[in-house]
This record gives structure tokens, C-alpha cells and sequence, in this order.
């Protein structure tokens, strides 16, 4: 890409979003009260300025006009900083009026006895005021951008091209024709694929101890897909007991090999934190002894013999022959250590005349499209530049199928990048072609991706709220969440991520092309390439156990080059502009004492992540404190010495994103949690029940995760503190529900109003009279999916009987429900697959039989009105006498346990295939499990 064109895309970015934030009404009252206001209309005129110039850039590349004068890319990418140091100042006085604000709400929501105790206790949390030196530089700022702004219009019109300008009127808006709903790839079978199964099953019926099949080939040429093929064969899976699947990349290492090994061996091994190798073999020969297995070793680099037959030891010496471990690699080094050179398959591109069919697959959805000729005469000549790789057929591809019109696709033929193919099956210019045409917002996302390693297993979720954090994901008609997650799709049905299980990678390719594109804005630090660092770095990632290991958990060894990585980071003069900073893993006390230095120097961090140490938690948690500008803070910490967070974490009021996920031994949160009004995600270990420790949550406007509240008598901790948090996503628990008085307690909750809730129980300690009345006020929204009510006493509420709202429920459990005699009208709930009853010490009668008439026989039955009842759970229900199941055809499991007056049970589906698990019923006939 060309480098004027990405610094003023950057630029341009910052720009528009540093100018809706003025545009903003609060930030704008917010400056008029700082007698700010003549100020910023001068920086308003200087921002719009600049960005009609360097908007200019952008909008002439895209209608193909290109500048030759290269040198203003550093006076472009100024402007960004300029642009940058201005956000970080409204940033700072936000930050100190949300202090404010925090402190007026406490003292609000505390008596006269403590008000004067809170108002000490917030003394110093907020500055309040701008200081006199920030107001001097955001004035030397607004001349920087103009004198900047000269030097580049000036530069334009010596080239002539002030052309530029009428570009950013004339591009084009239409409507491109897409193809909708585009499937999935079909698989296209590789001939190599019945040789290397034939090869396996004849070895697994020797008597060899073991075979090594190495498959070599380019990146992106379909390695991984066909092992996975040859893994999924049933013909294979017949040969072998155990089968494992192992990514490796550029980490080889024995001990977390090792590891995966035991993972799909033996999941519940007590050992699973040890880093003896030793203690690791023992094992893996002890749970692989008579065993037959097939290991697939997918993506591997490394050329040390002694370390691969380090990892092979163990499984040289089980007592089962006709074993087997297949190995992908780009490598025929690696093939050569591995396994026999005469073993290993070449894996070349796809043939000319099936890769077509797979291009014509990937862009259209059928092989067998017809028509288009025109189209196909064009895609038969960009297949060509692709050199039957399927990685690289797939994202082009997802390029072309987004517009189908001719001048498109020859736009697409004719790109400059094809130009740059240094040989024969080089792909990356056929990926930055699709990187080139991704929306910028989109190519911001994707290269944030870079500060990553290779083969790294991104969490979907995560990933976006990183992205949201930095200001990347901007919608004003949808929840930023929402907006993100869109985002992330759109990426993967551009090919860019790929699914793995429940996680996402990005293939090793295009982790290269997310390198090449972000070189000057992100660095990844994993101790293995040399660093080349810009000035212009804003994101840096340090992974200290990705590759080999750098830093083993037991044996903590000193790594100088790590160290002097670190020192060229702070030498290059970035740490003040930093915005994102990660530390995931374990390191020396030598690199701790260099990176507690690195800190200090930040000054607009917004994104951190560290791994804490034992030695250094104290001096670490201090430093978080400062960070003022912070939205995501994620914070590790596996010591058995238990650390409590401190409360200074709670005055980092721009703060969005809490994740102490795997913070070890946590037992309560810091204490004024709720002066976090930004928040947005408090990720907690364990099931959530640190979420009741929050007094005050109902300031948290924005918080989407509250797994638990525990409603107590205490101030903060009422249940109309859940009154505004309507954001609230996933499950709630509401405990303690004892200790709301009435209906209008319990309906100030605004249970109805939390349209996002997927799963809601409610729990009483104690029975109390009004009951039923606080029961009443709780009524869920009619989206709800399931419901776990538990010793509740009183009769059925009105929205779980006679005017029932809840159609949606897939499941419902009523546990010590000990005063409901009735149950929900079942023909309204389509949707229900499971069903459990638990204690209801007065229910007589469990009748689901809604499509019976009075004679007992089957009634007209529609399909729309089947249900999806699949599993029925009924315990310890003493006055039971009858169950009648004739609706549940669908029933695959039915419990039935300690019904001492259960007599009558009948309308069990005629079908095989149902889990009967009927106990202690001594009134039930013994044949009453009968069809």
C-alpha cells in the first residue's frame, strides 16, 4: 500500500474522531465551563482544515491518483500526533470532570452521619481543573496544525494536483450488486488424500512401532486442510483408539507439547501445572500403554533433532504397534528430521482445472455456475495469478463476490500489487490485494491483529472489546458491542480469521500481511525476530512464553536479549505515546526491574494488560493507578499468595473494560467498584459472585455482565440499584429476595425492561408473606430462555400461569417451589427442551398432554404446535400422584426420583431411544415404564 495514502487514512481517522468529540454537546458544555470556548472553535477551524487537506490524500488514491512527492508522509503522520496530543487533553479534562461527578453521586447516596467521612475518602480523586500549562500547549498545538497544513497544501499545488480535492466530491456512492448468503466452501478432495490414507491404514496393521509421515508444502496451499481430512476419515478413526491434534507453529516446545498430549490423553490428570518434562513422559507412556494412537503435529518449524526426539521419547516406548504422527510443514528440513525423506508428500498447488471449480466454488457457492460469462473469462485469468493456492483463492474470492461487475473484477486483474510476486508461489500479493480493498475501518481492525504472535487463538469477544477500547469501532445505530461483533464477521467472511473450535486464528500469511501493513503503528515483541521500531509505534505486545518458552514458570531464567528488546522500546522514545501495552507471561526479576521503568514513561496509555509476578505485584498494581486515560485494564496474577486489587483501580474513571479473570485467590473487589461509570465489562474469576460484592452497581449504566446480586437490607445493595442496568447481557441471579418488602420494591428492579437477559433465577433464603406480591413485581421479559426459580413458597405468579408471558423459555427449573400447585400452560411453550421440578411439595399433577381430547386419544396435531421437550426432571415432588407425558414426543431423558405418591404415569413416546431413570416410587407399578 502506498505509504502517503496509509498515513493519511490514519490520520484522517484520528482527525474525525478527535472532531465528533468537540462536536459533542457535553464536551462542549464541559469546555465553555473552562472558559474554553473561544479556544475551540480555533481548534475546530484548525482540525476541519487539516482534515479537507489530508482528506484530499485519501480520496485521490482511491480514484487512482497517486503523490509523488513521498516526503510529506512525515508531515502527514505529524498531523496524527498533533491530533493525538489534542484527544489526550479533552481526554484529561473528561476524566476530571467524571470525578466530579462521582464525587457529587456519593456524597448524594450517603447519609449526613458518613457524607463528611465519603468526602474525605474522595478528597484527591479528581484534580478538577485543566492545568494552565495544558491550555498554553493546546494553543502552540492548533499553530503546529496550521503551519503543517501549509507545508502540505503548498506541496499539492506545486505537484498540480489540488485535483485531489474535487475527488473527495466525485466518488462514487452506487449500490454494488453482491451475491447474498454465499455458503460455505464445499470440500474439495486432494488426490494425496487416498495415498496418505492408504499409507496409514496399511502401517497401523504392521508391526511397526511407529510411522512419521511428514506433508510439505507453501503457506496457504491447504497442508492443514488435508490432514484434517485424513484425521476425520472414518477409515482412519477405525484404526486407532486415540487420536490428537496438536497446532505447533514456531513454538516448539517440549514441555507444552507435552501438555496438549496429556490434554486429550488423560484431561483429568492431577499434574496438569507441572514443567517437569520427565514427570510429563512418565505420564503420557503411562495413559498411551496398549493404546494405538494418531498424532497430527500441524504447522511445525522446528529443524533441532535432539528436541524432536526429546517429544518422541514416550511415544517410542508404548507397548501398541502400528502408531502414526502425521506432520504438516513448509519445511523439507523438517521433513528430512522427522521422518524418512521417501515418506514425505509434496503438497503443490491445486490442480489448474479443479482449482477453477474451487475459485468458481469460493466466489459464487456452486461449482456449477452458469452464466457470467463474461465474469469468467476474467476470474480465469486472476486464478491464474493465484497459483492453485486455496488460501489465497478463498480471500480473493471473498473480494470478488462482493461486486459483481465487470470493470471491477478488471480492476482487481489489473492491481499493481500482482507486479510484486517475487516467485512462482508467492501469495502475499494476492492477500494485500484483499487487504487493499477492505474499508479502512476494517484494515484498522485487521492490523491491530499484528501485535499478536503467529497461531495465536484470539477470543472473539476479547478481541472486540480491545477494539472498542481504542475508539475502532464507531456506531451511532447500534451498541458498540454489536457494531464490533458485526465487524469481526464481516472479516472472517473475508477470510481473514478462520474458526478454530470456539476460538479464531488468522493463517500465518496473512498474520505476515497484518505485519507488513501496521510495521509503523504496532510491535510485537515475542523474543524471537529482531525489532524494528518506529517512532510512530503505538501498540506493543511482549509475550515472554510464546516462543521457546523464554521464561519457564519453575526456573525462571535470566534472557539479556529479551531485556535489550525492552531498552530499545524506551530508547526509541515512544513510551508517551503509547496506547496499548501488553505483558502476557512469566519473566525474571531483571526484566521486571527494567519494565517497572518502561511504565513510569507512559503517560496516554488506554489498553494494558500484564502479567503480575509475585515480586513485583505491589510496585505494578501502584503504577496501574496513574493511568488515567485507561479504558481496557486486564490484569494476571497465579500466585498462592493471595493479593487483594487495590481501590486506587476505582478512580480510573474512563476505565471500560475490568478483567481480572485470572486473578488467583480473589475474594472480594476493590471498594467503590461503582465509581467506574464507564464500565462496561467486569470479567471476574470463578461464576461470577464477586459481581454481588459491588455496593452501588446501580451506577454502573453501562455494565453488561452482572452474574450475581445479593439483595441486603444494607445501603447499595437494594434491589433498586438494578433499576437502570439494562444492558446487562448473558445470566442474572438475584439472591437474598427475602429482603424486599412489596411489589413496588420489587418492581422498581425493572426485571422486564433487561431485554438482553438469556438466563434469570431468582432465590429466596427464608420464606417471608409477601411473597407472591415481590414474585408478581419480578415478571422477566418475554425474550427470557431460562428460568431457575428457587425456594419460592408461595402460589404460582399470574406470568408463569393464567396470563402467561414467557413463550420463549428452552428451560424452566423449580426447585423447593414448595406453594405452587399449577404449572405453566406447556402448549405455550414450544420452545422448552428441558424441564425440571424439584422439591414442589404441593404439586398434585404434571399434565402435558395438550393434544389429548377427554376420550385419551390423539388429537389433531399440527407441527408448528409439537414441542422440542427433550429432557424431564421431576424430584422429590411428594403430593405427586399423576404425570402425563403424551405431548413430549421428543423426550430422549426422563427422571423420576423420591415421588412417594406418584401412581400414575403414562404417555411415554412410543419410540426407542428414551433414558428411563424412574426411583424410589413405591406407588408406581412396576410396569409403568412401558410403551
Amino acid at each position: 500500500m502506498d505509504p502517503i495514502f496509509l498515513a493519511s487514512a490514519v490520520t484522517t481517522w484520528v482527525l474525525n474522531k478527535l472532531l465528533d468529540s468537540l462536536k459533542d454537546a457535553t464536551i462542549k458544555a464541559l469546555l465553555g465551563t473552562e472558559g474554553l470556548t473561544t479556544e475551540v472553535k480555533d481548534l475546530v477551524h484548525a482540525l476541519d482544515r487539516a482534515n479537507l487537506i489530508i482528506g484530499s490524500l485519501s480520496a485521490g488514491a482511491a480514484a487512482g491518483v497517486k503523490l509523488g512527492n513521498q516526503q510529506l508522509g512525515p508531515q502527514i503522520t505529524e498531523v496524527q500526533h498533533l491530533a493525538v496530543k489534542l484527544a489526550k487533553h479533552i481526554d484529561k479534562l473528561q476524566y476530571y470532570d467524571l470525578g466530579e461527578k462521582v464525587k457529587k453521586t456519593n456524597l448524594k447516596d450517603c447519609n449526613q452521619l458518613t457524607s463528611k467521612m465519603m468526602s474525605l475518602a474522595l478528597t484527591g480523586q479528581s484534580k478538577g481543573k485543566i492545568k494552565k500549562s495544558d491550555l498554553q500547549d493546546m494553543g502552540h498545538t492548533v499553530n503546529s496544525l496550521h503551519k503543517i497544513c501549509d507545508i502540505v497544501h503548498n506541496a499539492l499545488l506545486l505537484e498540480k494536483l489540488d485535483k485531489l480535492y474535487g475527488a473527495t466530491q466525485n466518488t462514487s456512492t452506487d449500490a454494488r450488486e453482491t451475491v447474498e448468503n454465499s455458503t460455505e466452501t464445499k470440500k474439495f478432495e486432494r488426490e494425496e488424500k487416498a495415498g496418505i490414507v492408504n499409507t496409514i491404514i496399511a502401517s497401523a496393521s504392521s508391526d511397526h512401532d511407529l510411522l512419521v509421515l511428514p506433508i510439505v508444502g507453501d503457506g496457504g496451499v491447504g497442508k492443514t486442510t488435508l490432514a484434517r481430512l485424513v484425521y476425520l476419515d472414518p477409515q482412519v478413526k477405525a484404526q486407532f483408539d486415540i487420536k490428537i491434534w496438536i497446532y505447533v507453529s514456531a513454538n516448539f516446545d517440549e514441555i507444552k507439547l507435552s501438555h496438549g498430549i496429556l490434554e486429550h490423553i488423560a484431561p483429568d490428570w492431577e499434574y496438569t501445572s507441572t514443567k517437569n518434562l520427565n514427570v510429563l513422559q512418565l505420564a503420557i507412556k503411562k495413559h498411551l500403554q496398549r493404546k494405538r494412537f494418531l498424532l497430527v503435529l500441524d504447522d511445525m518449524w522446528e529443524e533441532s533433532q535432539g528436541r524432536w526426539d526429546n517429544l518422541l521419547a514416550p511415544l517410542r516406548c508404548t507397548d501398541s504397534k502400528g502408531n502414526v504422527i502425521l506432520v504438516t510443514t513448509r519445511k523439507l528440513s523438517v521433513a528430512n528430521i522427522t521422518g524418512k525423506m521417501e515418506n514425505h508428500i509434496q503438497l503443490n498447488g491445486m490442480d489448474g482445472a479443479i482449482f477453477w471449480r474451487f475459485f468458481k466454488t469460493c466466489i459464487f457457492g456452486y461449482e456449477k455456475c452458469k452464466g457470467q460469462g463474461k465474469l469468467q473469462n476474467i476470474g480465469k485469468k486472476i486464478a491464474a495469478k493465484l497459483n492453485g493456492n486455496p488460501l489465497a483463492a478463498k480471500s480473493v474470492a471473498a473480494l470478488l463476490r462482493r461486486n459483481l461487475k465487470e470493470v471491477y473484477w478488471n480492476n482487481i486483474l489489473n492491481r499493481d500489487e500482482w507486479k510484486l510476486q517475487n516467485a512462482v508461489d508467492d501469495i502475499i500479493p494476492a492477500l494485500k490485494i484483499s487487504y487493499n480493498h477492505l474499508p479502512y475501518h476494517l484494515q484498522q481492525l485487521f492490523s491491530y491483529c499484528s501485535l499478536f504472535p503467529k497461531g495465536f487463538k484470539f477470543d472473539k469477544e476479547q478481541l472486540i472489546r480491545m477494539w472498542i477500547a481504542l475508539g475502532f469501532v464507531i456506531d451511532e445505530r447500534k451498541e458498540l458491542e454489536d457494531a464490533g461483533s458485526d465487524n469481526f464477521d464481516d472479516l472472517v467472511d473475508r477470510s481473514f480469521f478462520h474458526r478454530d473450535e470456539q476460538y479464531f486464528i488468522v493463517h500465518d500469511l496473512m498474520h505476515d500481511v497484518a505485519q507488513e501493513v501496521a510495521l509503523h503503528e504496532c510491535l510485537n515483541v515475542d523474543g524471537s525476530d529482531p525489532l524494528n521500531i518506529f517512532k510512530s509505534i503505538r501498540h506493543v505486545g511482549i509475550w515472554t512464553d510464546w516462543t521457546e518458552s523464554v521464561y519457564k514458570e519453575q526456573i525462571i531464567e535470566r534472557h539479556i536479549r529479551f531485556e535489550q528488546k525492552l531498552d530499545a522500546i524506551v530508547n526509541k522514545d515512544i513510551l508517551k505515546t503509547l496506547e496499548s501495552l501488553m505483558l502476557v507471561g512469566v519473566y525474571d526479576e531483571n526484566f521486571s526491574e527494567k519494565f517497572v521503568g518502561t511504565l513510569k514513561k507512559l503517560s496516554y496509555v488506554q489498553i494494558l494488560r500484564l502479567s503480575v509476578m509475585p515480586f513485583n505485584v505491589d510496585v505494578l498494581l501502584s503504577s496501574v493507578e496513574k493511568f488515567i486515560h485507561l479504558r481496557y485494564l486486564e490484569l494476571r496474577y497465579s500466585s498462592d499468595k493471595h493479593k487483594p486489587l487495590p481501590d486506587a483501580i476505582c478512580n480510573l474513571y474512563h476505565l471500560m473494560v475490568l478483567d481480572i479473570t485470572h486473578w488467583s485467590g480473589l475474594n472480594d473487589l476493590p471498594k467503590y467498584v461503582s465509581n467506574l461509570l464507564n464500565l462496561r465489562h467486569l470479567l471476574v474469576p470463578g461464576s461470577g459472585s464477586l459481581h454481588s460484592k459491588i455496593a452501588r452497581v446501580g451506577q454502573l449504566k453501562f455494565l453488561q455482565e452482572l452474574k450475581e446480586f445479593q439483595v441486603q437490607q444494607g445501603s447499595g445493595f437494594e434491589i433498586s440499584q438494578l433499576e437502570e442496568l439494562n444492558e446487562i447481557k448473558g445470566s442474572l441471579s438475584i439472591l437474598g429476595l427475602e429482603n424486599v418488602k412489596n411489589y413496588e420494591q420489587a418492581r422498581s428492579a425493572r426485571i422486564e425492561d433487561k431485554t438482553h437477559l438469556r438466563t434469570l433465577s431468582l432465590s429466596w433464603g427464608e420464606y417471608r408473606d409477601v411473597q407472591k406480591e415481590v414474585m408478581e413485581g419480578l415478571k422477566p421479559n418475554v425474550d427470557l430462555a431460562h428460568l431457575h426459580v428457587v425456594n419460592y413458597a408461595s402460589a404460582t405468579p399470574t406470568w408463569l400461569g393464567n396470563v402467561f408471558s414467557l413463550s420463549n423459555l428452552e428451560s424452566l427449573q423449580l426447585q423447593d417451589c414448595t406453594g405452587m400447585e399449577t404449572l405453566p400452560p406447556f402448549e405455550e411453550l414450544q420452545f422448552l427442551k428441558k424441564l425440571s421440578l424439584i422439591g414442589m411439595s404441593s404439586l398434585k399433577d404434571v399434565s402435558i398432554d395438550f393434544n389429548y381430547d377427554d376420550e385419551n386419544t390423539v388429537a389433531q396435531s399440527y407441527e408448528e404446535d409439537e414441542l422440542e421437550l427433550s429432557e424431564v426432571e421431576i424430584i422429590r415432588c411428594s403430593s405427586l400422584t399423576t404425570i402425563r407425558l403424551h405431548s413430549c414426543t421428543a423426550l430422549t431423558n426422563l427422571t423420576i426420583k423420591d415421588c412417594g405418591a406418584l401412581s400414575f404415569l403414562e404417555g411415554l413416546p412410543s419410540s426407542g431411544g428414551v433414558e428411563y431413570n424412574v426411583k424410589e416410587c413405591p406407588q408406581l407399578a412396576a410396569d409403568a415404564i412401558s410403551n
